[in-house]
This record gives structure tokens, C-alpha cells and sequence, in this order.
């Protein structure tokens, strides 16, 4: 009995010497995804930090140019009335209500270049533009 007992001994010794020597392979290679991990999360950490870094430059870009954006609007705001009332803005806005109808209708009958400047509030470009567009010789 005393051999049987060794011979079970021996055995459990040597299965006991396997499970320690699987158990340091697997705490090995725990250590390393370990390490894997950790470096992840770094790489995560110093990604955020980069983001909220960007994230405040970004709002102080902005912070500024809303400043700027109200800064004009009041400067627009504190305009006098009469200075949006000047030919060259009136022209602009009468323009649309004339029609570029009636602009070739009058290139058509032999109006010049310079009447359509004056009498229709174009420009220059737009009038010569329309002259040779639409059939009329231009006096340039």
C-alpha cells in the first residue's frame, strides 16, 4: 500500500508541477494583454485630451467671431437711414421691380449703353452685357 500511495503522490506532485507551470503561461500571457490594454487606454486618454483641447480653441474661435458678427450688426444697426438711400443702393433695389423685360426692350429699340446705365440703375458690365446679348449695337 505504501508503493501505492508514493506511485499517488508522484502523480499528484507532477500534475500539480503542470497545473503550476499552464497557470504561469496563462499569468503571462495575461500580463501582456494587460499591457496591450493599458497602452490602449493611453493612447485613448491622450486622444481625448488632444479632442478637448481642439474642442476649446474651437469655441474661442467662435466666442470671437460672434463678438465680431455683433460688433457689425451694430455699426449696421446704428447707420443713419439715409445713407442706404444713396443712387447707387436705390438703383440696385429698383432694379428687380423694372424687370430686365423692359431693359431689352429698349436695347431692342436703339437704346445706348450709357441711357441704360443711367435710366435702369445697371452697371456698366450689365448694360454692354445685355447691349450685345440682345441685338442692339452698344456706344461704348
Amino acid at each position: 500500500m505504501s508503493e501505492y500511495l508514493l506511485w499517488a503522490l508522484t502523480v499528484a506532485v507532477v500534475a500539480m508541477l503542470l497545473l503550476m507551470l499552464r497557470l504561469l503561461h496563462d499569468h503571462r500571457k495575461l500580463r501582456q494583454a494587460y499591457g496591450l490594454l493599458e497602452a490602449q487606454i493611453q493612447r485613448n486618454h491622450d486622444d481625448l485630451a488632444g479632442l478637448c483641447s481642439a474642442a476649446v480653441a474651437v469655441d474661442r474661435r467662435l466666442a470671437n467671431a460672434d463678438a465680431r458678427l455683433n460688433s457689425i450688426a451694430e455699426r449696421v444697426a446704428e447707420r443713419p437711414r439715409a445713407a442706404l438711400d444713396t443712387p447707387a443702393v436705390a438703383g440696385a433695389v429698383e432694379r428687380p421691380a423694372q424687370g430686365y423685360e423692359d431693359v431689352i426692350a429698349k436695347i431692342r429699340r436703339g437704346v445706348g449703353v450709357e441711357d441704360l446705365v443711367r435710366d435702369c440703375g445697371l452697371t456698366r458690365d450689365e448694360a454692354v452685357l445685355l447691349t450685345r446679348l440682345h441685338g442692339g449695337r452698344s456706344r461704348l
